[in-house]
């Protein structure tokens, strides 16, 4: 009679622990799916910032400028180098038209930076007609009318330029426009060089979103120009 009733209570507590155990399951599998079912409607954010290289014609408006061509029978350029006119005030592409902005595509606020490369050249051809180019050092540089409001000069540290404020778009079909070279010297004109010569220039711009992105990125705990992020 014992032993029946001590069989009869240990299935009532197997049965009752499993009771339990299910309905802890069911309530769990209950709580987990309806947290998966939460949905996101937040935007992801996304960083996007171009570099916009043309020179202005009275004519013809906004010309791109066109890559460095290293043979021209089979059309081999340098990429992200362009070539600048330094020799003729009627050319194309000549320096003084030369004009250069930043679209900032960014969803999000933004840092960026340009380090900018600037080379004089000279090509001429030899006596078996091969062309050669050459990378001239010279002491008078070829001055750009940078205009540097908002922004902060460091390349005597880090050969970058900073562009101080956090920016992003407008809106989703319209980039922020920030000039860099909008203009040539007022009431100046370029000192033309020979023929042969050239100016070729090349940029390398980076951007981060203003969130972290300087020290984490970067590695700047501190902007170039003092204070704070």
């Amino acid at each position: 009679m014992i032993k029946a009733l001590k069989k009869n209570y240990l299935f009532l507590t197997l049965a009752f622990l499993l009771m339990v155990v299910t309905s802890f399951i069911f309530i769990s599998y209950a709580w987990f799916t309806q947290e998966e079912n939460v949905i996101f409607t937040g935007e992801i954010g996304f960083v996007d910032v171009d570099i916009n290289v043309y020179f202005e014609d009275d004519v013809l408006g906004q010309v791109p400028a066109e890559e460095v061509v290293i043979d021209e029978t089979n059309n081999i350029t340098k990429p992200g180098v362009y070539r600048v006119n330094i020799t003729s005030s009627n050319a194309d592409y000549f320096v003084e038209d030369l004009r250069i902005s930043i679209d900032v595509n960014s969803s999000v606020n933004t840092y960026f930076r340009i380090k900018i490369y600037e080379q004089l050249t000279f090509i001429y051809s030899d006596i078996s007609g091969t062309t050669n180019e050459l990378s001239v050092l010279y002491e008078e540089g070829v001055d750009l009318n940078y205009d540097l409001l908002d922004w902060h000069d460091n390349r005597t540290y880090d050969n970058y330029l900073y562009y101080q404020n956090e920016v992003k778009r407008i809106n989703e079909t319209t980039p922020l426009v920030i000039g860099l070279v909008d203009s040539y010297f007022v009431d100046q004109n370029f000192e033309t060089r020979g023929p042969g010569y050239s100016l070729q220039l090349a940029f390398s711009i980076e951007a981060v979103q203003s969130d972290g992105g300087p020290q984490n990125v970067w590695g700047l705990d501190t902007p170039p120009w003092g204070g704070s992020w």
